[in-house]
């Protein structure tokens, strides 16, 4: 799996995960009005209990109001407004999680 295939994961988080948790084997959703289909493989899968397990251990309010944030569908800038971090400093945060 890619960097850019985890980050088209985290993008579409919302969406690949209520999949997922339904058992499909495929995410089907609109974004404007064009039709998206995710393949949900295992590699999917695996970010998903990443992510749960970040969540599950990390202490760092700021941290867990990012993860909050991206599992929501939120958009960089509401994350950005709701934590102490400057954007850099989110970007450069984000961009270890997703690594």
């Amino acid at each position: 799996m890619t960097r850019a295939d985890v980050e088209e994961i985290v993008k579409r988080y919302p969406f690949v995960i209520e999949a997922v948790k339904e058992g499909k084997k495929t995410a089907v959703f609109y974004i404007g009005n064009r039709k998206q289909v995710f393949e949900i493989t295992e590699g999917v899968k695996a970010v998903y209990a990443i992510l749960e397990e970040i969540e599950e251990n990390e202490t760092d309010k700021d941290v867990l109001c990012m993860i909050d944030g991206i599992k929501k569908g939120r958009s960089d800038v509401a994350i950005i407004d709701d934590v102490n971090w400057q954007r850099n400093a989110y970007y450069e945060r984000k961009d270890r999680l997703i690594d």
